[in-house]
């Protein structure tokens, strides 16, 4: 998925981030987190594993259902109407009761990411840019990127909306010493998908603050900076702690980034990184990190790892 923003009015300075476990009752690997409201959320993992709280992550309890392939993203459009994917898309009404599917698991490849920009408007990162409006049940191939003769077949796995209009979706692929990223824009609710062409390694994280300016960070461990929409990009470090990482923005300047075994954090743009969490676990791995408002967030891995962050 996309990086995140602070959308509070009180931000932090990140004098202090902690990052606190909880206690997670599973030793499956995590791969997404969301939360529907403040207090309620889920997360996704291996071997179909789900779990939930209901006291804005305090405690969590497994979700008992039918799914058995492993998951790898999850949005939580309230406290009971939950969309989860990897190769098929599942939906819930009813906070993981009962569960529905889209016939979707032998439609070209895996779900990548999904976002849904209202609870009848969604996209997946599927073959490109699949788009439903009728709450998941049918969907229609939007981009494709197999058609894409520039950029042929790239895996774009990351999606962002910032609003019922604007979207974009970003990957690339790495393979055989060669690495090749590109990011698509939409502008009228993803009918239709313009490539940026971006002339990078593949994209690994990204984040729009808003329609003018916007952050990647690729596979060649750099930063770049657009104020444009995208139309043209500066290089703002080549210098990024790792290829994959996750990110969250308070705010231009102030950075949250996770990397595979720590957290980070920036002040000045992400030129220079300062490492305030290191993963004790030498088998473990982090995979993922959300926040759930301006100063706490959950970072997640596998072995059922789940930790709290609090940013001061």
């Amino acid at each position: 998925m996309a990086c995140e923003n602070e959308d509070e009015v009180k931000e932090p300075t990140l004098q202090t981030i902690t990052v606190t476990p909880v206690a997670s009752g599973s030793s499956e690997i995590f791969t997404d987190i969301s939360f529907g409201t403040n207090k309620v959320g889920y997360i996704c993992g291996s071997m179909g594993t789900l779990i939930k709280t209901t006291d804005g992550g305090k405690s969590w309890t497994k979700v008992q259902s039918d799914i058995k392939p492993s998951l790898n993203c999850i949005q939580a459009l309230d406290d009971k109407n939950v969309f989860t994917a990897r190769n098929e898309l599942y939906h819930t009404k009813d906070g993981g009761t009962t569960w529905e599917t889209a016939g979707l698991e032998n439609v070209g490849s895996g779900i990548f990411d999904l976002h849904f920009t209202s609870p009848s408007v969604g996209f997946i990162a599927k073959n490109g840019v699949m788009k439903s409006t009728d709450s998941g049940k049918t969907w229609t191939l939007k981009f494709d990127a197999g058609a894409d003769e520039e950029y042929y077949a790239l895996n774009y796995n990351r999606l962002q909306f910032l609003d019922g209009n604007i979207g974009f979706c970003a990957g690339g692929k790495t393979y055989d010493g060669s690495t090749v990223g590109n990011m698509v824009k939409t502008t009228n609710g993803g009918e239709t998908w313009t490539s940026l062409k971006m002339k990078m390694s593949q994209i690994t994280a990204f984040h729009f603050l808003d329609a003018n300016n916007g952050f990647v960070f690729n596979f060649n461990q750099e930063l770049w900076k657009t104020t444009d929409g995208g139309t043209s990009w500066m290089k703002v470090s080549s210098s990024i702690p790792e290829k994959y990482p996750d990110c969250y923005f308070v705010n231009e300047s102030k950075i949250i980034l996770r990397t595979s075994n720590a957290i980070y954090h920036s002040v000045d743009g992400g030129i220079t990184w300062v490492k305030d969490y290191t993963l004790t676990d030498t088998t473990g791995q982090l995979t993922n990190m959300k926040f759930i408002d301006s100063r706490s967030g959950f970072v997640i891995g596998n072995n059922g790892f789940l930790a709290k962050i609090t940013l001061n």
